[in-house]
């Protein structure tokens, strides 16, 4: 094969890569909405404690089927468990919390800032050149943030909490990310993922019945109930999987400039299964989120994606 065919066959975009793509979409687009219905009447900790251990025990199957282990290294069960405490403890929590104050789509936009925190995370503790795509990333996730609250971040109310919360959750889920893309883990994604909620988690197993008790049970619709199992095994899952299986089939450019469908994707899903209506600040904070997400491809690694 000359080198034009090889190069070809690199940049070369196979069908199931669109599969995958698809699949991620809808996993993680999917999970604002779904989670808005289910913490409408469940409690968020037993919510995200069903998450946890349901979506541990899938992801640990898996793990078990395809790489024929369940435990990480020796070595890696610290890092794990700092990324699990901002992965899936804060970023969990927070999370649904926000979505209790603000529309499904616009916690989802809010959350998707994460270009200006990894931006200023990397700066201040790894010393990262403040490059003009870094710049861009900066101004446009601020003029995001500032698009999409601005009516409310100065008002002592219920969206204020929802726009800190949210904010904070994001914060909180880059951190992680980047504690998980410079520890170099060697076990695969899914062991890694599994344990980081099982650690991260306990908080949460430990928490649910003792904060929330069991009375909610009693009331609980079915939409909320499928809504929960939707997020756990079809949203969790079912988008890691599909995130890790596109970038085994598809270049990382691909993967990375694909993933940015998944605020849009976001925003309309909860437009169709909430009924929430897009304002003109929903759509141009849209917009730059996107842009902001785009400054980041070409330096994005495979291990800084967010969970739901």
């Amino acid at each position: 094969m000359n080198s034009d065919s090889a190069a070809a066959a690199r940049d070369s975009v196979p069908g199931i890569a669109w599969v995958f793509l698809l699949l991620l979409a809808l996993a993680w687009g999917s999970t604002w909405p779904m989670m808005k219905t289910a913490v409408a009447e469940i409690p968020i900790l037993s919510f995200r404690a069903f998450a946890v251990l349901g979506g541990a025990t899938a992801l640990l199957t898996i793990a078990k089927l395809f790489v024929g282990r369940v435990l990480p290294l020796p070595g890696e069960w610290r890092m794990i468990a700092v990324v699990g405490l901002f992965n899936v403890t804060l970023w969990y929590c927070l999370s649904s919390l926000a979505v209790t104050y603000l529309p499904a789509g616009r916690a989802a936009l809010l959350a998707f800032t994460t270009p200006l925190w990894a931006m200023m995370i990397e700066g201040a503790l790894y010393r990262a050149p403040l490059t003009s795509r870094r710049a861009a990333g900066i101004v446009l996730a601020l003029a995001a943030i500032a698009v999409l609250s601005y009516e409310d971040l100065f008002v002592a109310g219920a969206s204020f909490v929802g726009i800190a919360t949210i904010l904070a959750a994001s914060f909180s889920q880059t951190f992680g990310s980047i504690q998980q893309q410079r520890a170099g883990f060697k076990s695969p994604v899914y062991i890694l993922i599994a344990w980081q909620m099982l650690i991260g988690g306990t908080p949460i197993v430990i928490g649910a019945p003792l904060i929330d008790g069991f009375s909610w049970m009693e009331t609980v619709s079915t939409a909320a109930m499928l809504s929960t199992v939707w997020v756990t095994f079809f949203s969790i899952c079912v988008g890691v999987v599909s995130w890790y299986s596109l970038l085994r089939v598809a270049s990382m450019g691909f993967a990375a400039v694909g993933s940015l469908v998944v605020p849009f994707s976001a925003v309309s899903l909860s437009a169709v299964l909430l009924g929430e209506t897009l304002t003109t600040n929903d759509i141009i904070g849209l917009f730059l989120i996107t842009a902001a997400i785009a400054t980041t491809v070409k330096r994005r690694k495979s291990g800084a994606r967010p969970q739901p």
